[in-house]
């Protein structure tokens, strides 16, 4: 039995355009093996800053603030002298062999966080031969602040946990279309639109569906009703949050279980295409959604397996006592709205909750939240989770 093949190594590219990002795909692609993949921020293990575009020095400090723990590669046509030893420096134009050799050398620091071993501080690069092996992201970015009535909510979630399931983004203006297109997205252009597909294929034929692309071995199985992934979810996560990740996908139907791989996590259906559909919105909306459309839940979330984001159990329980529209749900909880944004696309995901169609739906603005002793165990549980309950 061959040893699986190490996920690759995930990049971040910093003040690069898309002419630069389309470059080191096609370097990663073509003289790399993919043993290296463009990714977004937020999802990285090592990033590279280029300097050279407007503003790179402030970038480069934001970075480090935002990221203090991440390795860096700093590209530039200038010379620059450095003392952190998490950052490396590679002079432009770069040749291909001092690039690789800087994702190496800033790899091994990963390894060493990993075994919690101490590493000599970093200095420029000087041409030597080394193997790539990939390793984890770790990220720990603290969320924006919100209002003093929105953090009474009680939460679960991490810092980390929540930047990666709802994201940074800021509240947008609903009624400017250049603000709504930045917080849309289209699933089928990621993984999640892959794997709608492989789930109704599997439905309609009741065979098991092998999910093949470049990220870790997905396998729907048919009559259990789960996911299987050969993977941990740190290695699979990246490819869920690229959009147009490949467009080499395949869905192979299958009936025999292939038992030479070990399984690392099996899923429910539901859990696995919730979680899913968080990592790939990540605060944002799918790109059909109206955000002034009242919103109703078609059924209620067993959130005893699922992913409870933030303000979770409020949103659902405002929009299961009368259809609201996602700014107005924002704006009736006092909270950020990206919270309101990527619960309804994992609830749209599982087809829990969608758009109303009937016109008394939009024909009054829906009532304020209000407080009254003769409420419903709904209106009270609503109460309670938004910190609100009069004393």
């Amino acid at each position: 039995m061959t040893s699986p093949t190490p996920p690759p190594v995930c990049l971040g590219a910093i003040g690069m355009d898309q002419r630069q990002r389309n470059a080191l795909r096609i370097l990663f692609s073509s003289k790399c093996n993919n043993r290296y993949v463009l990714v977004e921020e937020e999802s990285s293990e090592i990033c590279i800053l280029d300097l050279d575009v407007f503003g790179g020095e402030r970038l480069w400090e934001e970075f480090r603030q935002r990221h203090p723990e991440i390795p860096l590669i700093l590209v530039s046509l200038k010379n620059r002298e450095l003392s952190d030893p998490l950052t490396v420096f590679v002079q432009k134009p770069i040749p291909v062999k001092l690039l690789v050799m800087a994702i190496e050398k800033q790899r091994r620091h990963l390894l060493v966080t990993t075994e919690d071993v101490d590493e000599p501080p970093s200095e420029k690069i000087t041409p030597y031969t080394e193997t790539p092996v990939a390793n984890e992201p770790v990220t720990h970015d603290k969320p924006p602040q919100t209002s003093p009535k929105a953090s009474r909510a009680a939460s679960l979630m991490s810092e980390a946990a929540e930047k990666t399931f709802v994201g940074t983004a800021k509240d947008i203006d609903p009624k400017d279309p250049a603000q709504l297109a930045k917080i849309q997205y289209n699933p089928n252009h990621y993984l999640q639109g892959h794997l709608q597909q492989a789930l109704n294929l599997a439905v309609r034929h009741n065979q098991n569906v092998d999910v093949m692309g470049p990220w870790p071995t997905i396998h729907l199985m048919a009559k259990t009703r789960t996911v299987r992934v050969y993977s941990e979810e740190r290695h699979l996560r990246p490819f869920c949050t690229m959009p147009d990740a490949t467009l080499e996908v395949s869905l192979r139907l299958f009936d025999t279980e292939d038992l030479s791989a070990p399984i690392v996590q099996e899923y429910p259906v539901a859990a696995f295409f919730w979680k899913i559909a968080l990592w790939a919105s990540r605060g944002r909306l799918p790109d059909d959604t109206n955000i002034l459309q009242p919103i109703y839940l078609r059924r209620w979330p067993n959130f005893t397996r699922l992913v409870v984001t933030p303000h979770a159990l409020a949103i659902a329980a405002t929009w299961a006592d009368q259809p609201r529209s996602l700014a107005d749900t924002a704006t009736s909880l006092d909270i950020p709205q990206r919270y309101v944004f990527a619960f309804y696309s994992a609830a749209k995901a599982l087809q829990l909750a969608g758009e109303t169609r009937r016109a008394v739906d939009t024909l009054l603005v829906p009532p304020a939240i209000a407080q009254s002793g003769q409420r419903g165990i709904l209106g009270r549980l609503l109460d309670r989770l938004r910190g609100q309950k009069n004393k």
